[in-house]
């Protein structure tokens, strides 16, 4: 079995809290191939940081750590991952201010375990 796979997760800091938004853990039995990730905030200002990267439970890997230009209010990681039970994708918004938006999107192809394990991935 093989489906579409788009999920957007969103969170509104707050000082003191966490700048960090996370994507949905994958479930047991399925593996998830990511087509595109955007990391997203619009009140970002001209020279905060965006960090994606990925969380397996053992550490924090990650994929993209940049301060795009001022135009820009987010930042895509690279694509053709995959992703395993229990992994997520994590934006993190070190700079971002009391009342700032912070939003991750995913985009791919989740399989099962066994799909994939059998080269259908």
């Amino acid at each position: 079995m093989k489906q579409i796979y788009m999920r957007s997760s969103t969170a509104t800091f707050s000082t003191g809290g966490s700048s960090y938004v996370f994507s949905e853990k994958i479930k047991p039995g399925f593996v998830l191939y990511v087509l595109g990730c955007f990391a997203y905030a619009p009140q970002r200002d001209i020279n905060d940081d965006v960090i994606i990267g990925v969380r397996d439970g053992g550490g924090d890997f990650i994929l993209s750590a940049e301060a795009p230009s001022g135009a820009q209010y987010g930042v895509q990681a690279g694509v053709g991952i995959y992703l395993g039970e229990g992994d997520q994708v994590f934006a993190s918004f070190p700079d971002a201010e009391n009342g700032d938006t912070l939003e991750i999107h995913l985009m791919g192809v989740l399989m099962t375990l066994a799909d994939f394990q059998g080269g259908l991935g």
